[in-house]
């Protein structure tokens, strides 16, 4: 896994703690360690410890038994995350067909189970694919075709049968 540089990087404990603290602040403008707590469900020494962290790091401001408040830094890595995460949720419903109730869960574990450079690489490809200008692929429709079926189209049978030809000149120009 890419080395991290503790000091600005995140754990995924600390992620969940400060994109709880950017939610809360967004609603009431600050927060307070029992109003983290009570959001995570999560008990108050450990959640206390966490935002003891985040403001070590810079990514909110604290002062024990004060309000806390999310810094520049702060709101620009909660938003990152919860950009790539958006982008990562997309990707397995639409491309992928995944079912609802899974997608949440599949996207978090996709997030923190890959290396970190893996998974720039993979959600800037996903972030291409969501703003290139050109139409849906057409492999997209296809695999969409065949996730539901269970079977290639006609078609991409065609274009798999000539491959070795070389014979793309048909290849998906009437997948639909």
């Amino acid at each position: 896994m890419a080395k991290r540089n503790m000091d600005s990087e995140l754990t995924e404990s600390l992620e969940k703690y400060l994109l709880a603290i950017y939610e809360i602040v967004k609603v009431n403008t600050a927060a307070r360690v029992k109003d983290v707590s009570n959001y995570l469900n999560i008990g108050g020494p450990a959640t206390s410890d966490a935002v003891k962290t985040l403001a070590e790091r810079k990514f909110i401001n604290y002062v024990p038994y004060g309000i806390i408040t999310i810094t520049k830094k702060g709101i620009e890595k909660a938003e990152e995350k919860l950009k790539r995460h958006h982008t990562i949720e997309n990707f397995l419903e639409k491309v992928l067909l995944v079912d609802t109730e899974k997608i949440e869960t599949s996207a978090r574990q996709i997030e923190y189970s890959m290396p970190d450079d893996v998974l720039d690489k993979f959600v800037n490809f996903l972030t291409f694919m969501e703003n290139c200008s050109c139409k849906e692929p057409k492999w997209v429709r296809s695999y969409n075709y065949y996730s539901k079926n269970g079977k290639m189209q006609d078609k991409c049978l065609n274009c798999i049968k000539n491959k070795e030809k070389f014979d793309n000149s048909n290849c998906c120009s009437g997948c639909s």
